[in-house]
């Protein structure tokens, strides 16, 4: 399995290359807007592009995706749209087979940057590490001795399911959830009531009671609300200074079950905003955290990192 066809497909962006399982990219990175009702189309065309712009055959297929994915079937079963839409089992394995003839290898985009971290990554000599991906939503992965954990139903790494928010805030039917107020899509929500005046802490409120939630994000979104902290506006600071407990308590709550010896940071949200995550969570993470303090570093690989971990599912299906 020396050449392959590596996808990075998130709910907005899908990224593709020729790359080696050595890591050598062998083709410039295409990008084109996520065509969710069309994806299995979108990614079949996409296959015969990159065959067509290679001078050898491709071996296999290797994609990471967003969504809940059915590895051993080839199937996402459930994929998000941007608007919060969840398109129902899209057979990737298939539409690459009936196509192409190729043999393809699908993982969760957050799983994924965890074994693309593990192997082409930040990782020196850790025995153990985790990736956790703030973007739309919030999830991870843990590799350890090289091996993905995976759990029962293939659904470990929903880290932004964890419940450390205030529990007025929800996402996925989960109450507090981590990334119902820190990811991509929950920022813009917590961000409306600290700009109109009506938010506190759930330890300035004392009482337990939910506050009032701008489900519309009050027309902010997380680049605004980043912007606006950036420019001095008070609102917006304080906003990013709650993101940051949150943030510190998730990243210990996954230290805490998984011990790993480095925590890597991508997506998004941390990429866009760097020092302010990776300072954010180093300042509050010691009052959370039981076991040793793991080091806490943003991904060397950046927005490649989907297009890496398709290529790690691919070096460990070898």
């Amino acid at each position: 399995m020396d050449r392959v066809a590596a996808f990075g497909i998130g709910s907005t962006n899908f990224r593709s290359a020729v790359a080696t399982t050595g890591g050598e990219f062998l083709t410039d990175v295409a990008a084109e807007p996520t065509r969710p009702r069309d994806l299995a189309d979108q990614l079949a065309t996409a296959v015969g592009d990159l065959r067509r712009s290679t001078d050898r055959p491709l071996d296999a297929v290797a994609v990471s995706t967003a969504g809940l994915v059915d590895d051993s079937a080839g199937v996402i079963r459930e994929f998000d749209t941007p608007t919060g839409e969840t398109i129902d089992r899209i057979d990737v394995a298939g539409a690459v087979d009936r196509a192409h003839g190729l043999p393809a290898v699908l993982v969760n985009d957050c799983n994924a940057a965890a074994l693309g971290e593990w192997y082409y990554g930040a990782r020196d000599d850790e025995h153990s590490l985790a990736h956790v991906t703030f973007g739309t939503g919030i999830g991870g992965g843990v590799v350890e001795g090289g091996r993905l954990l995976r759990g029962a139903d293939g659904q470990a790494g929903e880290f932004g399911l964890l419940p450390v928010a205030p529990r007025e805030y929800e996402s996925t039917g989960v109450a507090g959830a981590w990334e119902a107020v820190c990811s991509g899509r929950g920022i813009p929500r917590f961000a409306a009531e600290f700009a109109d005046g009506d938010a506190a802490s759930d330890a300035e409120r004392g009482d337990g009671r939910p506050g009032a939630v701008g489900l519309d994000g009050g027309g902010h979104t997380a680049e605004s609300v980043f912007a606006a902290a950036d420019a001095g506006e008070a609102w917006a600071r304080d906003c990013l200074d709650e993101v940051d407990r949150y943030n510190a308590a998730g990243i210990a709550g996954v230290c805490n079950a998984a011990n790993p010896g480095l925590v890597t940071l991508g997506g998004g949200v941390a990429l866009n905003n760097p020092d302010r995550i990776v300072s954010g969570i180093e300042e509050h993470l010691d009052r959370y955290l039981f076991v040793d303090r793991p080091t806490v570093r943003l991904t060397p690989l950046g927005d490649d990192i989907g297009l890496y971990g398709a290529l790690a599912a691919a070096q460990v299906e070898r």
